[in-house]
């Protein structure tokens, strides 16, 4: 049986030394991550057969402390994660509250913007200007008239969809070479995908509309206007022009000479 004097470094990484605590190595078990604990452990755990009983019993306690610091720390583990997985229930929580918010905003928006078109209609016929205390809009009459869809186009009656709809078809046409890397051959193919949408035909809609025909359940044709928004400067009064004003300081100059 060997001693703990004549044991190698190539079998545990740190010098040992008889200690008057549980530790027969002088390693700080705390500093070290969970990787170097389980080298620590295996190296000295595969050194036991090479030391005294003394020495040995000293390493069996290291070896317990080794392994409660490893578990402590693999539970540590468990808490990082659960900690990130948390945080990102909270970021997802607060990304769906900040689409609602965004939803709430752009809803608001196009209702006041609405409420600027809508009084667009108390103006006199040649003008286009809605003017505040500091700020005016603009309102340019868009080309087209804006069709607004609030039902399913799918829930119409085939009358109203045979009338008002259109079939469109789009073909996606997925093209795959694959060659070995020296450029051989290997296969090729290509993958014809067509999607069939039933669409509302906006035209149709629109005519019908114009010349007052019924229009399905849920669709609406309105006349939007864009709206520029210009910041009203006001101008201080002045009571002098710059001539004037430039003359008297000149009068002045003179009388004082």
């Amino acid at each position: 049986m060997r001693s703990i004097a004549d044991v190698g470094y190539q079998q545990i990484p740190n010098s040992i030394h008889l200690s008057t605590m549980a530790q027969i190595t002088t390693t700080k078990l705390e500093s070290l991550n969970v990787l170097k604990l389980y080298e620590h452990y295996g190296a000295l755990e595969r050194s036991l057969p090479l030391l005294t009983a003394e020495s040995q019993d000293l390493a069996r306690a290291e070896l317990e402390q080794c392994a409660q610091i490893r578990s402590e720390k693999i539970d540590r583990i468990y808490y990082a994660i659960a900690a990130h997985e948390d945080a990102l229930e909270r970021i997802k929580k607060e990304g769906e509250l900040m689409a609602t918010a965004k939803k709430h905003h752009e809803s608001q928006i196009k209702s006041l913007k609405g409420l600027i078109s809508w009084l667009r209609r108390a103006l006199p016929i040649d003008s286009n200007k809605i003017t505040g205390r500091n700020y005016q809009f603009t309102l340019i009459k868009k080309k087209d008239l804006t069709v607004e869809l609030n039902s399913c186009i799918d829930d119409w009656d085939e009358k109203e969809q045979s009338r008002f709809c259109i079939l469109q078809e789009t073909t996606t046409t997925k093209h795959i070479v694959v060659r070995s890397i020296g450029g051989e051959l290997l296969e090729e193919k290509t993958t014809p995908s067509t999607k069939t949408e039933l669409l509302p035909n906006l035209d149709v809609i629109r005519n019908a509309y114009q010349t007052g025909q019924h229009l399905p359940s849920g669709v609406k044709v309105v006349q939007e206007y864009s709206i520029r928004t210009k910041r009203i400067y006001s101008e201080p009064k002045v009571d002098l022009d710059a001539s004037e004003y430039f003359g008297e300081l000149l009068l002045k100059a003179g009388d004082s000479d």
